[in-house]
Order: C-alpha cells, then sequence, then structure tokens
C-alpha cells in the first residue's frame, strides 16, 4: 500500500501563524465605515404577555438611528433550526430572560445601550414553569399552541421485565446533570452591510451558513439570491453557535438602515441569551447476570429544553439512542420527553445528548461490576456491541464497531495497569496531611453518533480549483471554529492531487464562494468534506489528463451524500457510523477540604484514521477540560425563571489549574471504510466519556456514588460525614 505523505502528518496548522500574530480577523473584529452599533432590549421576566412597548424616549436619545420592534419585522417573525417557533422580536409574549422585544441602532454603542434603558415595556408577568415535571401535567399552561410536550419518544427491545427477572443484580439509581454555557472566548458578534453587488451580507459568528442565508432570507421577505452570510473564522462554539444569534437582527438593521451595522454580545447578554446544554433528570434500572451478562436496561430521560424548541427534539433522540452506550443489551424499555419551560433555552453543544445518557449509563456499568466483583474494564469489554449486534433500540450494527479496540487499549494503558501504584501514592503530601487523601482511578466507554442520522439531508459539496502554477484552492461552506478542520482539508486535498501542503489554499463559509458543505456540527465535517474532496480531486485528475491547464485553470464540483441506516425510526434516528472511546481518570480528594482534583486522563479514541495529528490531540485535550468543567464546576443557575450566574466569576470554569497536565491521547484507529483514507470524526466522543470517568474515580476514591452533576467540595464533605455516622 503507497504510504502516505501529508495525511496523518503533524502540519502547522493553516490559521497558526494569524492567530500568533493576532492577525486572523474574528467576527468581533470586523469595522466597517459608518457602521452602527446595535443592541438589543431583552425581556425583564421569564414569562409574561407584552402590553405595550413605548420606543419614543429611546428614539430621542441623541445619535439614535432607529428602533424597530416586532411590526418591524418584513417577513416571518420566527426562526428554529427545526422548528420555527422563536420570535425575532417579540410581540405578545416573552418565555425567557433572553428574548428579543426591540433592537437600537446608534451611531456609538453608549448611545445605543442608553437607548436600551429607555425603552419602555409593559407586562401582564406570568408565573414562570420552572419543573418539566409539572409542565408536563394537563393543567400547565402552555407555553406554545401544541402544550409543554415538545417531543417524545418510546422505543422497546425484547422484554425488560423477563430481562430483570433473569438477572442476579439490578442496580436502581436517578441522575441529575444541570444546564451547561458553552463559554467560548468569542461571545455572539457580526457585521452586516450591501455588498457591490447589491446583496444584503452577513458576516457573523454561525455553524452553518446556508442554513442562516435561508433563516435570514425568510425573516425579511428576501430571495435567497439577494442575502449572504460569511462565517469562515469563529471563536469558539461547541454547537452553541448552531442556532440564530446575531444574524437576523444584523440584517434587519441594514434592511431598514441600509447602513451597515455590528454586534458584539456582552458576556452576561451571551449566557442569557444563547442556547445551553439540555439539563436532564435520568431513572436508570439496569440489570445482569451472575456471569456478568446485560440482560435489561430501563430508562425514563426528562430534558429540560426551555422556552424553544431549537434541537430539542434532536437531542433526546440522541439521549435515547445512546441509552444503553456501546453495550449490547437484549432488553431495552426507553422513554424520553423533552419539555418547555421557561428555563432558559438549549439547544446542540458537543456530544448533543450522548452526553447527558453517558454519564447514567457509565454510573449503571460501574456499580454494576462493583455487585458482581468484576473488573470494571473486564465487564464493559465483555459486554460491548459489535458489528452485526443489534443496538439498543433493536436495529442492525451495519459498520465498524471501535468499542472494544478502545476498552483493550485502555486496559494496556499505564494508568490503569498499574492503577495500585497511583492511588497508593501519596509523595506530594505530608505525613500529617496522607491519611486524608483518598485517590481513585475510574473508566468509561461511549460511543457517539456521527452525521444527522436517517431521514434528514446530510450532504456535502465541495469545489477544487486548479490553478496555472500547480495550487490548489479547496472552496467548503464549513466553519472554522478553532478545531483544525480547515488544515484537514488541506492535508487531504494535498494527498489526493500530490502536491505540497504549502499548495493548498482553503476558503471557507461563504454562500456567494462556497458550495453548501453541510453544517459544522454532529462531528460531520472531516468525513463529509474529506469524502467530497477525494471525489472532486478524482474528477480533477480526470480533467487534467484530457488537457493541459490553461490560463484560466480548472474548477470542479462533487457532493458526498453521507450514508445512512436503513432502518428509520424518526428524527435522525438511528446512525449508521459511530465513533467510539474510553476515558481513565485519575483523581485525589482531600477529605478534610472536600477539594477534588483531577491528576491525569488517558482518552483512547476510535475516530477512525487520524487525518491531522496535532488537531486530534487538541480536541481531546479541549474535550477532557470540558468534561472536568461538567463533573465538578459547571451550572447554570436560575431563581425562579432568572439567571443568576451570568459572568465567569461566579459561572465556574476549570482553570488550567484544574485541568491535569497528564493528558494523554491514544488514537485507537479503527479505519471506517466509508471514510476519507479510513477517517470518521472525534470532535465529540472525546468529552462525552470524562465526566463519567471522574464520578467512577470518584467512587474508587471514597466509596460515594455521586448522582448529581456537578460535583463539588461541599457535596464531598456531606457525603463522607454522612459515611462516618
Amino acid at each position: 500500500m503507497k504510504a502516505l505523505k501529508t495525511v496523518g502528518r503533524r502540519p502547522r496548522r493553516l490559521d497558526a501563524e494569524a492567530k500568533v500574530l493576532g492577525e486572523l480577523v474574528y467576527p468581533s473584529d470586523r469595522c466597517l465605515e459608518g457602521m452602527l452599533w446595535v443592541e438589543v432590549v431583552r425581556s425583564a421576566h421569564p414569562h409574561a404577555r407584552i402590553e405595550s412597548v413605548d420606543t419614543s424616549a429611546a428614539a430621542a436619545v441623541a445619535g439614535v438611528v432607529c428602533v424597530l420592534t416586532a411590526k418591524d419585522v418584513p417577513g416571518e417573525n420566527a426562526f428554529g433550526i427545526q422548528i420555527q417557533d422563536m420570535p425575532v422580536l417579540c410581540h405578545d409574549r416573552v418565555r425567557y430572560m433572553g428574548d428579543a422585544v426591540a433592537l437600537v441602532a446608534a451611531e456609538s454603542r453608549a448611545a445605543a445601550r442608553e437607548a436600551v434603558a429607555r425603552v419602555r415595556v409593559d407586562y401582564e408577568v406570568l408565573e414562570p414553569i420552572i419543573d418539566p415535571e409539572q409542565a408536563m401535567q394537563p393543567d400547565a399552561p402552555a407555553l406554545h399552541p401544541g402544550g409543554n410536550i415538545l417531543h417524545r419518544g418510546h422505543f422497546q427491545k425484547g422484554d425488560v421485565e423477563v430481562g430483570f427477572k433473569k438477572s442476579a443484580v439490578i442496580i436502581e439509581r436517578a441522575y441529575q446533570v444541570p444546564m451547561m454555557d458553552h463559554a467560548y472566548l468569542e461571545t455572539e458578534a457580526g457585521v452586516s452591510y450591501y455588498d457591490d453587488s447589491g446583496s444584503l451580507t452577513v458576516e457573523s459568528c454561525g455553524q452553518y451558513v446556508y442554513r442562516d442565508q435561508t433563516q435570514i432570507a425568510r425573516a425579511l421577505g428576501l430571495p435567497l439570491e439577494k442575502v449572504r452570510v460569511t462565517a469562515p473564522y469563529t471563536g469558539g462554539a461547541f454547537g452553541g453557535k448552531d442556532e440564530i444569534t446575531v444574524q437576523i437582527h444584523l440584517a434587519l438593521v441594514t434592511y431598514h438602515t441600509k447602513r451597515p451595522a455590528k454586534m458584539v454580545l456582552s458576556r452576561d447578554e451571551s449566557i442569557v441569551s444563547h442556547t445551553k446544554r439540555h439539563p436532564a433528570r435520568m431513572w436508570y434500572k439496569t440489570g445482569a447476570s451472575k456471569s456478568g451478562k446485560l440482560l435489561a436496561v430501563w430508562c425514563r430521560l426528562v430534558s429540560d429544553t426551555g422556552a424553544y424548541a431549537s434541537l430539542g427534539g434532536p437531542v433526546l433522540n440522541l439521549m435515547m439512542e445512546h441509552c444503553a452506550g456501546p453495550y449490547l443489551v437484549p432488553n431495552v424499555s426507553v422513554d424520553g420527553f423533552a419539555v418547555y419551560t421557561n428555563n432558559g433555552f438549549s439547544g446542540a453543544f458537543r456530544g448533543f445528548g450522548c452526553t447527558q445518557a453517558c454519564v447514567a449509563i457509565e454510573s449503571q456499568m460501574d456499580l454494576m461490576a462493583r455487585a458482581l466483583r468484576r473488573d470494571p474494564l473486564a465487564f464493559r469489554r465483555d459486554n460491548v456491541l459489535h458489528k452485526g449486534d443489534r443496538a439498543a433500540l433493536d436495529y442492525e450494527m451495519k459498520t465498524k464497531v471501535g468499542a472494544e479496540a478502545t476498552i483493550r487499549a485502555a486496559g494496556r494503558g499505564k494508568l490503569y495497569r498499574t492503577r495500585g501504584k497511583f492511588k497508593r501514592d501519596r509523595s506530594e503530601h505530608t505525613r500529617s496531611m496522607a491519611p486524608y487523601i483518598k485517590r481513585g482511578v475510574g473508566v468509561a466507554s461511549q460511543m457517539q453518533g456521527l452525521g444527522l442520522g436517517v431521514g434528514l439531508p446530510d450532504y456535502a459539496e465541495v469545489e477544487l480549483n486548479f490553478s496555472p502554477d500547480g495550487a490548489v484552492t479547496v472552496r467548503a461552506s464549513t466553519s472554522e471554529l478553532g478545531q483544525g478542520a480547515y488544515t484537514a482539508y488541506a492535508q487531504m486535498a494535498a494527498e489526493c492531487m500530490g502536491v505540497p501542503l504549502e499548495k493548498v489554499r482553503v476558503v471557507g463559509a461563504d454562500t456567494k464562494t462556497t458550495p453548501d458543505s453541510g453544517t459544522t456540527t454532529a462531528s460531520r465535517t472531516t468525513y463529509a468534506v474529506g469524502n467530497a474532496i477525494l471525489m472532486a480531486a478524482g474528477k480533477l485528475r480526470a480533467e487534467l489528463d484530457k488537457r493541459a491547464v490553461g490560463l484560466e485553470g480548472i474548477s470542479v464540483r462533487e457532493t458526498f451524500h453521507l450514508p445512512v441506516a436503513d432502518v428509520k425510526l424518526g428524527d435522525g434516528l438511528p446512525h449508521l457510523l459511530y465513533s467510539y472511546g474510553t476515558h481513565v481518570a485519575l483523581v485525589e480528594v482531600n477529605t478534610l477540604t472536600g477539594e477534588i482534583a483531577v491528576l491525569a486522563v488517558e482518552a483512547y479514541l476510535d475516530g477512525g484514521r487520524v487525518i491531522f495529528r496535532t488537531g486530534f490531540e487538541g480536541q481531546s485535550e479541549g474535550g477532557v477540560a470540558q468534561g472536568i468543567g461538567y463533573a465538578l464546576f459547571e451550572e447554570v443557575l436560575f431563581d425562579r425563571g432568572r439567571f443568576l450566574n451570568t459572568n465567569f466569576d461566579t459561572y465556574i470554569l476549570p482553570t488550567s489549574m484544574d485541568v491535569p497536565a497528564d493528558i494523554r491521547t491514544v488514537p485507537v484507529e479503527v479505519k471506517e471504510d466509508t471514510g476519507p483514507y479510513g477517517a470518521k470524526g472525534v470532535s465529540e466522543t472525546c468529552m462525552v466519556g470524562v465526566t463519567p470517568a471522574i464520578l467512577n474515580a470518584l467512587h474508587d476514591a471514597i466509596g460515594v456514588r455521586f448522582t448529581r452533576l456537578p460535583v463539588r467540595a461541599e457535596d464531598v464533605l456531606r457525603a463522607v460525614l454522612e459515611r462516618r455516622r
């Protein structure tokens, strides 16, 4: 087999130099001559009827050019990825504190902010709905015309009652996971203007420019060809910029004023207004035989989707799809509910439902292994799915399953293999402190659906340009969010075209200059865009064989459609392709103070063949940090629908002091036959298993099973005291 020259290597990122030198322009950096600053009047209450909006005092502020309300939305006053249930500007009702009621555009940001404070909105305050269980009751006030249950699902495989009757060990627990903020460095930002062709142009922070274009055009009543959207580089997203944020508001101001406009949300406004990770409650009952075989999984999942749909339905579906993890279980029953409340609103977030479910099922797996006195890794290995097995929702696994390979790799790793030594080590502590220091090692395995799933259009179109000097330009409309995707695209293009990497350029995310490559989500871009690049490269090579390159060069386009499962269970269910992983975590607990330190993490990840090795490791290390945050620090707090912690002084994130220097990422390359050079994706699975591995390590350290996240020092102290009684 021909050795690969570029794929699998560690080239310098395409954007590295520009980032280090501060030359890369992000949406928040853009400034345009004569631009207006745009600020938003947001709801004063989590739930209320709007009785009147008085903008006269705001319009009188010096420098204010316009104040816009719902009556100024010329098209459809609604948006949303799946269901268009979120108003551009509210006119009759507000459903969460981030709802937009009016826009102010002014010559300066100070004038715009002053005017915002002078917009008077009279409300009839309504009782907020804050508990999903209460929201589902028949007598609960309806937040939307269809009621408060956005989506529900039930799936059954075999007979769980029979499974439990045969089980030697049955474990029942309830789990609660919090709302989590994406906490990206760059808040939602962008500019808008009319370009030279007369197109209303929005340069923003989105994750799918073609969908943003559609939503802007719909809201403004414009034809698609009159709207242009760009978003090549964005300062972080993790799914939080998949939904519309500033795009329609910017476009609306430029539409009315014919002037350029700019928005940059404050951190407080960002946390209040944008989507979050769904908080959820999960009830689990699992059973296994005396010989250590899983026999039954029953679970009830209730996801708080907040005020609007966004992707609440698909997120719930992935919770259900992954409810039994990467394991073969003959009997499964799962009920799921995604429920509207007045608690902010939630949508896409790295892991997309798998993250929540993995916390529960991996805690259950550890509890069952302990009850059976089995090695926790061996227990997982003996129960994993393989190709040809039927998954939890009773469909066949038809592609390669790398779960067992990641578990075996983790077992060979230093941290698990010599865990006794790591747990006994107190060398960094004084003799007087050593008795109060407890250490534990925990493991967790996971699977993560790749792509949008069956029933949802999922494709990537790519254009390749070959110039007379031998340079290749890749045009793809996905965004570079920090993940290193553009570098991976360049590597694949260089490899298949046989040109040096420095001869490849990537042009991204512009509805005018790049074809529709789909959304930058769902761990799909390397796989989808990479396959399209290979197809286009084959076409381009054939063209080059037929004719010499003229002064104009050659351009070709190709579209790759992601393969899907041959069964359809609804809204993206199920997936055909999955990535897999096993994490091992070492934690240390100070039982005097309750402090928890994560000392080391090993990540064994199957994302198929690694294309960009440094990017692969970067994704993993970022996923470890995010998993630590989910386990130990992060939680958006509410008081009756009102946000309590809207900045990073009170919304606590892990810092460099909380993330271990000892992070080891090991690629487990189970090559995917349908992937470009055997690649799949790793951007989500690298985070999913970290949190339950930490929870399992805590149990190993102090013998306490925490079922509510995040686990803080006070929780540890309380648990330790209770154990002593």
